[in-house]
């Protein structure tokens, strides 16, 4: 059976803790989006990891991690990781990355300081839009061409070329030279190209054969260049309408949709956060939940669930089932704040709005749900947690309308439950 793992709100929402438990009984993992702007966290062994590009199946020895066309790969950043992992588990992950996947070079991320876009923005300034807009414009280059050189020399310097004439006056662009580019490119992918190949016959061929697939989405719904809080957004799909497109397999047949979302909501970098909440709460939120940034350590926004939002992410994706994770960090609130509706304007509304503009002005309505003073981050099996926690969870199932069969209460493969 093949599963999506989605996320469900502004990212950060615990996707690479279920990746990787979803992982051990898959044989095939693909990351369907984004690049090193992305921060997955995984305890494995007792080792806490944070990986970027890498999927959650490089962990075990008999599955194949596919990096697909929908992703930028940073082969810095690629290859440190994997020569990390592979340090760690005393073997190589099995990598595929796709030739039609586009390679983060180092003036994307020269070119996004000097449009001071990810300033604007709050991204984490890796060069992914950058990268993401050369794809688009045709002039970008992918990862099958560095497996012959003088096509990807090609292609840099004509890229080199535009720069140098858009900055005509800036000393980094002025110095920079499509041959070195390559050199140290080459110096980079080199222990990494021999996986460069065609990743979507792999894929078909995993359907065809009936292997269980996982799709490791990266971001959150709320990020969706298309559908999320434009234009405080990424430049991938995060949802699951994109993953087709980016694998290149059209209509693919996944049995499970699962959302992941937390058991209250942050976000890190710019943009519009109806129900974030300041002073001592978001203090507690963050240092209990440790809400800093996996790619950047910055510190996360807090706040209340949203339900408007999460309601809005669930429709979307076609969730068939939900995982929570977090919960524990919600013990000893008393009263725990959730928000069904925003008012806009003097008037109530349910719908979640796609212009940042517009969700800036939404004001959230609390409802209250009682909480609970236990500490459960120890609970090992849902019949031993406090009623509070179940009505919550009971809550959310009957607000959003799809099951939650994941539970999380902390950082742990152990600290996870699982409800028919």
């Amino acid at each position: 059976m093949s599963t999506a793992v989605l996320g469900l709100q502004w990212g950060d929402e615990g996707k690479g803790k279920i990746t990787h438990l979803l992982a051990k009984d898959a044989r095939v993992i693909v990351r369907f989006n984004g690049g090193a702007n992305a921060g997955h966290t995984v305890i494995d062994r007792g080792v806490k990891f944070g990986t970027h590009l890498i999927p959650a199946g490089a962990f075990y020895p008999d599955t194949l991690s596919i990096l697909s066309s929908g992703m930028v790969i940073d082969f810095a950043v690629l290859c440190d990781e994997w020569q990390s992992l592979s340090k760690h588990l005393g073997w190589s992950p099995q990598l595929l990355i796709a030739e039609n996947a586009h390679v983060v070079l180092p003036y994307h991320r020269l070119q996004e300081d000097l449009e001071g876009s990810g300033k604007h923005f709050g991204t984490t300034r890796r060069g992914i839009a950058p990268c993401y807009r050369d794809k688009a414009a045709k002039r970008g280059l992918r990862a099958g061409d560095l497996l012959y050189p003088d096509i990807a020399l090609s292609r840099l310097q004509a890229s080199v070329d535009l720069l140098k004439q858009a900055w005509p006056s800036d000393s980094d662009v002025q110095q920079l030279d499509a041959k070195d580019l390559l050199d140290d490119l080459m110096k980079q992918a080199g222990p990494l190209l021999p996986f460069v190949g065609d990743a979507t016959s792999a894929m078909m061929d995993a359907f065809e054969n009936e292997e269980d697939i996982l799709f490791e989405g990266a971001q959150g719904t709320l990020l969706d260049v298309d559908h999320g809080s434009y234009p405080f957004v990424t430049s991938s799909s995060t949802t699951f309408a994109g993953l087709s497109n980016s694998i290149g397999i059209p209509s693919p047949d996944v049995a499970d949709r699962l959302g992941v979302f937390k058991a209250y909501m942050t976000r890190v970098g710019a943009g519009p956060f109806p129900t974030r909440v300041d002073g001592e709460v978001e203090e507690r939120l963050r240092s209990v939940g440790g809400e800093f940034g996996v790619t950047t350590g910055r510190p996360r926004d807090c706040g209340w669930l949203d339900l408007v939002a999460l309601k809005y992410a669930v429709r979307l994706n076609g969730c068939t089932s939900l995982a929570i994770t977090k919960l524990d960090v919600l013990s000893g609130f008393g009263d725990i704040k959730v928000c069904p509706a925003y008012r806009l304007e003097g008037e109530a509304i349910s719908q979640f709005p796609l212009s940042a503009e517009i969700l800036e002005r939404c004001e959230p309505e609390y409802a209250s749900i009682s909480g609970w003073d236990d500490d459960i981050s120890q609970v090992r099996d849902l019949s031993d947690m406090p009623a509070a926690v179940m009505e919550y969870i009971a809550f959310i199932e009957r607000e959003v309308g799809v099951p939650i069969t994941l539970v999380s209460v902390g950082p742990e493969p152990e600290a996870t439950m699982w409800r028919a």
